[in-house]
């Protein structure tokens, strides 16, 4: 292993500890009570386990496709990107379920500032993007670079912004009938 991709696996195993450190600190925060475990009732309970299967099956099925595809293949993008793509499709299939069956807001989930934290995460995403898109960083050699995960994460907050601002006007059809 050349010691530039060394690095880089060193600095993506670190980022991912770091990130997960500050994932459990952003729970406690957006919690009412502090916990770090949001808490549900029985029916969203029963709806996140569906949705959990859902977004299972939904990974599984993009990476056994992903198998599918000849290694001559040549996919221009770096493995991380192609890897990726199942994750954050699995999160949309799982979250966008919740969202939409009234399952994904918690009983101690202060929404307020886990919108605001929402959206901070996806302008940051969508300025990495940017950056790396302006400073010719995002495609080397016609190959598609660790960036565009960024860019998934973005897009991934907005679908999910998305379908809440539906189901919220739904929500709001339904009462005003």
């Amino acid at each position: 292993m050349e010691k530039y991709e060394l690095g880089r696996s060193v600095g993506l195993a670190v980022g991912v500890a770091v990130g997960l450190v500050l994932a459990l600190l952003v729970m406690r925060y957006m919690n009412k009570d502090h916990k770090v475990k949001t808490e549900y009732d029985e029916m969203q309970k029963a709806i996140r386990n569906i949705g959990y299967k859902y977004a299972f099956y939904t990974v599984i099925i993009f990476e056994a496709l992903l198998c599918l595809v000849p290694a001559s293949a040549q996919i221009p993008a770096e493995p991380i990107v192609i890897h990726f793509i199942p994750i954050f499709l699995g999160i949309v299939v799982q979250c966008g379920y919740c969202i939409w069956k009234g399952a994904y807001v918690g009983l101690n989930t202060n929404m307020k500032r886990y919108l605001i934290f929402a959206v901070v995460i996806s302008l940051i995403n969508f300025f990495s993007f940017f950056a790396a898109w302006k400073n010719d960083a995002l495609i080397v050699d016609g190959v598609l670079q660790t960036p565009f995960v960024n860019l998934l994460c973005a897009v991934m907050f907005a679908v999910l912004g998305v379908i809440g601002l539906l189901r919220r006007s739904a929500d709001r059809g339904e009462a005003e009938e």
